[in-house]
């Protein structure tokens, strides 16, 4: 049995720090997500988990939604969060969860142009981020991601508030507003008050 220096062994703590920071982050995003628009009658916040199905073989079809069937067997990506039209039994935009940028966002892009060649070409992509090295850069000096994001219609909301908004890149407090919007989340009708003037003038 190979034994870790304190090297690997301080980068192997590091990447469980970081895997679970990340966990905790995207549940953050789904219990807000959920609490925001969880009781829209026609709209599921889903949290798939990616799995991998042999062909032929028994599945549970909890988020059968997004599994995609191929000959070698069935999958679900690496999707965070989803928001499915239960009417209309699609799914309208993955919400990706990443704390900082790097290669996740090339990690969510791929997911995301699977997702639209698979299931659905209109499916949105919401990208959540802590962007805690303004790693999307600004409309005078942009950075590659925020070039791509704007260019491939990825929406971007950032918790940094020193994240500069321009193309497609958002304030975090954004998010909510923008997927009731895509999602035909209309707002309550607040109820006509009566008008209890027009009666006393009547009487009088």
């Amino acid at each position: 049995m190979a034994i870790k220096t304190t090297k690997e062994q301080n980068n192997s703590d590091a990447q469980s720090r970081r895997v679970l920071s990340g966990i905790e982050f995207e549940r953050e995003i789904f219990e807000y997500i959920k609490g925001e628009v969880g009781k829209c009658s026609h709209i599921a916040i889903l949290k798939p988990k990616t799995h991998v199905y042999p062909p032929g073989s028994d599945r549970d079809y909890d988020f059968s939604c997004m599994q995609i069937k191929t000959p070698h067997g069935d999958v679900i990506g690496d999707t965070d969060i989803v928001v499915f039209d239960k009417k209309r039994n699609k799914p309208l935009i993955l919400v990706s969860c990443k704390i900082s940028l790097r290669e996740r966002m090339s990690q969510s892009l791929f997911h995301w142009f699977l997702y639209r060649a698979e299931k659905d070409p209109e499916i949105k992509l919401f990208f959540v981020t802590k962007d805690p090295d303004l790693e999307f850069g600004s409309r005078e000096n942009p950075r590659k991601w925020g070039v791509l994001a704007a260019h491939l219609g990825v929406y971007c909301y950032s918790q940094n508030p020193k994240t500069e908004s321009w193309g497609t890149i958002f304030p975090f407090e954004n998010m909510i507003r923008d997927l009731k919007r895509m999602s035909r989340i209309s707002k309550k009708k607040k109820p006509l008050r009566k008008n209890t003037n027009a009666k006393k003038r009547v009487k009088n």
